[in-house]
């Protein structure tokens, strides 16, 4: 009897086959209509929302750092909810803000 061996597929960013959202391999935005710049804008005022902190991190967040914490927030949203995309990105603004205090930005 032979055995079917199936291989494990990798795990993908899943926000790649949205099309026009980002890069797949910079994460760069790409998105070209305002809907999609009001996506963005609308998360980092609700991360902003936090405090003082965030608002420094996104502020200094780099252009990659950002688009990553987004893309993958719509993917969690999709997928789950939007609370539990929320509290994914506040988790990343977090670590963003620790190793931004560490190097004197915030």
């Amino acid at each position: 009897m032979t055995a079917l061996i199936m291989p494990v597929a990798a795990k993908a960013q899943d926000h790649n086959y949205l099309p026009g959202w980002a890069d797949t391999h910079n994460h760069r935005y790409k998105g070209n209509s305002d809907s999609e710049w009001a996506a963005k804008t609308e998360l980092f005022n609700k991360l902003g929302a936090a405090g003082p902190e965030a608002r420094c991190t996104l502020k200094n967040l780099s252009e990659s750092d950002g688009n990553v914490i987004v893309n993958r927030y719509r993917s969690i949203s999709r997928k789950t909810n939007e609370s539990a995309a929320l509290r994914w990105a506040q988790g990343q603004v977090s670590v963003h803000h620790r190793q931004m205090r560490r190097a004197g930005k915030c």
